[in-house]
This record gives structure tokens, C-alpha cells and sequence, in this order.
């Protein structure tokens, strides 16, 4: 799947200079596939950045509707629950 024209548009409506590159770079991560999804510390490796950094500009993306919580994993041997991030996903009412 490939992101939505009001994805794309939402991404292009925020300024040059509220977009980082390094948002650019997690964005470009997902490759216009809705059907990706990435936890913090996947994007971070695949953008070679630092958890910190990743999670700081995800969450920017996040509030600007860029980005999307797409629900939960837990990995083996971890306590904790990691949100699952993706393009978001318009639901037909």
C-alpha cells in the first residue's frame, strides 16, 4: 500500500523548517507503506540515530499526524510493551 494523498498532504503542508531532516529520514523509512510498522528502536536502527533522537522526532511526527501509534509488541524476554509506529491508516466509516 502506498500513503494516502492526504497523508502526503498532511507531510507537505508543514513548513520547510518544521521538518528536520532527520524527520524526513524516519518518514523516508517507511517508504509509503502503510503496511510497515517500526518500534523506536527499529526506526532508530535503520536511520542510524540514537533511541533518543529517534524518539523525540517520532513523537513530533506523531502529534503532527505525520506518524501513527499502530498498536503494541512485546518482546521476548522484555517486560514492557513498544508502540508499534507506521503511516497512518484512514478507516472507511
Amino acid at each position: 500500500m502506498q500513503a494516502s494523498q492526504t497523508q502526503i498532504d498532511a507531510f507537505n503542508s508543514l513548513s520547510t523548517k518544521e521538518i528536520s531532516d532527520t524527520q524526513k529520514r524516519i518518514v523516508e523509512t517507511f517508504g509509503g507503506d502503510l503496511r510497515l510498522t517500526f518500534t523506536r528502536e527499529e526506526i532508530a536502527a535503520r536511520v542510524s540515530l540514537k533511541v533518543a533522537t529517534v524518539c523525540g522526532r517520532v513523537n513530533e511526527l506523531v502529534k503532527a499526524g505525520v506518524l501513527a501509534g499502530r498498536g503494541d509488541t512485546k518482546r521476548p524476554g522484555h517486560r514492557n510493551k513498544e508502540q508499534l509506529i507506521g503511516l497512518p491508516v484512514e478507516v472507511a466509516a
